[in-house]
C-alpha cells in the first residue's frame, strides 16, 4: 500500500534532522521508503531553467509581489514533479519534506503530516549557524506561519497528524513511535 507522508516546520525547526532520523531507521528496519526534499527539488527546476538564485533570493525576500509571482510560477513546477514521483514510488512510503506544506496548500496530495515544532529562539540559534545574518533569519521566519499556525491549520485538516518538539533533540524512540503509527515499521 502506497503511503504519503507530509514533513513540515518552519525554517530552522529540525526538518532535515528528523528525515535523517527516518531515513536511519527504515534502512535499519530494511523498510523501502522514498525521501524527497522540496528545496532539493526547487533547486534542480532552478537550476535547470538556468535562474540565478541568489539574485531571485534578493528579489523575492525583498518584494511580497514577487514572492507571490514566484510561487506561481514555481509551485506548479514541484507539483507536477512530485506527481510523477509519486506514481513511480508505485507501494512504497513516501516522505516528502516541505517546509511550505501549508501555505502553498499542497498538504491533500499527502496522506498524514509530520510536523517538527521548535522554540523560536532556538530556531534562530541553528540559523545563525548557517550562511545567514539576523535580520535575513528573521525575514525568512516571519514569511512563514508559526509554529503555533502551523499547528493550529493542520489540526483543521482531515489528516492524521504527528508534532515533534526537537527544541531538545528527542530519543529515537519518539521517531520510531510515529512510524509505528503510520504503519512503517512494526
Amino acid at each position: 500500500m502506497k503511503k504519503i507522508i507530509g514533513i513540515t516546520g518552519s525554517i530552522g525547526s529540525g526538518k532535515s534532522y528528523a528525515v535523517q532520523k527516518f531515513k536511519e531507521i527504515c534502512k535499519a528496519k530494511k523498510k523501502k521508503a522514498i525521501f524527497l526534499d522540496v528545496d532539493a527539488i526547487r533547486r534542480k527546476i532552478l537550476e535547470e531553467e538556468k535562474i540565478d538564485k541568489v539574485q531571485l533570493n534578493q528579489k523575492i525576500y525583498n518584494d511580497k509581489k514577487a514572492m507571490e509571482n514566484y510561487k506561481k510560477y514555481i509551485n506548479p513546477k514541484i507539483k507536477q514533479y512530485l506527481e510523477k514521483e509519486i506514481v513511480k514510488a508505485k507501494d512504497s512510503v513516501l516522505f516528502i519534506e516541505w517546509a511550505l506544506l501549508l501555505e502553498d496548500g499542497f498538504y491533500d496530495i499527502v496522506d498524514s503530516i509530520i510536523m517538527i515544532n521548535c522554540q523560536r529562539e532556538i530556531q534562530i540559534k541553528r540559523l545563525e549557524n548557517g550562511d545567514l545574518d539576523k535580520e535575513a533569519i528573521l525575514k525568512r521566519i516571519n514569511l512563514q506561519l508559526t509554529n503555533q499556525q502551523k499547528i493550529e491549520k493542520i489540526k483543521q485538516l482531515n489528516k492524521e497528524y504527528y508534532i515533534i518538539d526537537t527544541t531538545n533533540n528527542p530519543l529515537v524512540e519518539a521517531y520510531q513511535d510515529i512510524l509505528k503509527k503510520e504503519g512503517v515499521i512494526l
